[in-house]
């Protein structure tokens, strides 16, 4: 009856191991194929390298100088300056020419020359003093507009850019610890195989590290397809292909920073190209307003000279001066009230845009205290008590003091500190970057 029992138990462990074993094996595989295909490529091909190691500001150079937003306004504002110079022209001279046939007949079929005049003029229209000055302004205000969002865009598209990097950097080191994680457990896997061989174990150990081993594999897998994402990512940004090949990020350390809240909320108050762009919005609807007002109370002139010819008669000259009558139809002062109303918005706008800032300034700043308190608290304590501990518990399942299941917990506890550390390092530069967005400088070098 114990014979069966134990050859029912060895068949059942069987069954279980073999589908897990088998995968184990064909990732193994996967990376000594990738290996060799390296060797051989490089055994063939010696000028064939892998990706450097990623530079951050390498990367936010390139996106600067190829993301096609910032591509766009760059183009938009070349076309909003070259709007300044239209709007402080005069409008196109008008020349005309034309006969006055002063006979009975119109169509002049007597050849009654002496009766047909031919006539010339010039004319040009000319606004009252004061309001190409305006329009001028106006323009002008409108480009330095275009000028704050290129900078918005700018700061926006480097935020992104660094975001990526960071959580390519996450993955990459998530990936590496985990693999660091798997080789540890293939060796516990091994303790217990052996301690189980030497009936010191039950089963249950050597199922558990197979289950452990399968589970870190998938996440393995996982990861590797998150970093096939964050990569398109960047490259989308720097205006690549999607599977433009990419290195991998360094290891890094946060970038402290000491300013106080006031400070930070002064620097944004002078920076932000988001506050600058609705101040140029206000001075650009104060001199439309003064414009509309201008039109509406102020006529504009446009003199005329005309040059007549006639057979048998010296020549005549003529000249007239035409002005407009703005007050007679209410559109003129329908435009003084749409002009206010413009203006209003814009005040508004720059409220609104002022109270969003000053949020962002203290929601990022207060994230950034928290992440920089976390990651000092993982990197000085959880970490190397983790680490203390997972020695501990290896000896003590190894003199049989722990089972294997505290084995496992305390690997498991040294894992997710691990990526907790770096997720907080990784939050920490995330909330770095938009708090030096929502503040429109750099803070780090």
């Amino acid at each position: 009856m114990k014979n069966s029992i134990f050859s029912l138990n060895i068949f059942m462990l069987f069954i279980f191991l073999i589908p897990q074993l088998v995968l184990i094996s064909r990732t193994e595989s996967n990376d000594t194929f990738q290996a060799e295909n390296k060797e051989d490529a490089g055994a063939g091909k010696s000028e064939i390298m892998p990706p450097p190691s990623l530079n951050l500001k390498r990367l936010i150079n390139e996106a600067l100088e190829h993301n096609p937003e910032i591509v766009a306004v760059r183009q938009r504002l070349s076309a909003s300056r070259a709007r300044i110079s239209q709007a402080k022209s005069l409008d196109d001279p008008m020349f005309r020419a034309g006969s006055f046939d002063m006979s009975n007949h119109p169509l002049n079929i007597n050849g009654q020359t002496e009766m047909l005049q031919q006539r010339y003029s010039l004319s040009q229209k000319i606004p009252f003093p004061g309001k190409l000055d305006v329009r001028e302004d106006v323009a002008t205000q409108e480009s330095k507009m275009v000028e704050e969002e290129l900078q918005s865009k700018i700061q926006e598209i480097t935020a992104q850019v660094k975001i990526a990097f960071y959580d390519l950097f996450y993955v990459t080191r998530a990936f590496a610890i985990m693999e660091e994680n798997r080789e540890l457990l293939r060796k516990f896997a091994k303790i217990a195989e052996t301690k189980y061989a030497a009936g010191n174990t039950s089963q249950r150990d050597v199922l558990s590290a197979q289950v452990e081993l399968s589970t870190l594999t998938n996440e393995l897998i996982i990861l590797n397809k998150e970093k096939e994402s964050v990569i398109a990512r960047i490259n989308v940004l720097l205006d690549r292909h999607p599977q433009h090949p990419m290195g991998n990020p360094p290891v890094i350390e946060i970038h402290h920073v000491d300013v106080s809240l006031e400070e930070l909320e002064n620097l944004a108050a002078k920076n932000r190209p988001e506050l600058k762009k609705f101040d140029h919005a206000i001075k650009r609807n104060e001199a439309q307003l003064k414009l509309t007002k201008k039109d509406y109370y102020y006529t504009d002139f446009e003199p005329m000279v005309e040059y007549m010819q006639e057979d048998g008669k010296s020549d005549t000259w003529a000249s007239a001066i035409s002005i407009n009558i703005p007050w007679l139809w209410p559109k003129n002062r329908s435009k003084v009230k749409e002009a206010k109303e413009d203006l209003n918005a814009a005040r508004s706008d720059y409220r609104y845009v002022n109270n969003k800032t000053l949020f962002e300034v203290k929601d990022y700043f207060v994230k950034l205290q928290s992440s920089e308190s976390t990651v000092n608290l993982f990197k000085t304590g959880v970490i190397p008590q983790a680490e203390q501990s997972l020695k501990a518990a290896q000896i003590g399942y190894e003199t049989d003091i722990i089972d294997f299941l505290s084995l496992v917990d305390s690997q498991r506890m040294l894992l997710n500190s691990q990526l907790q550390y770096y997720k907080s390092v990784v939050d920490y530069e995330t909330n770095l970057a938009n708090l030096e967005r929502a503040v429109g400088v750099r803070l780090a070098q």
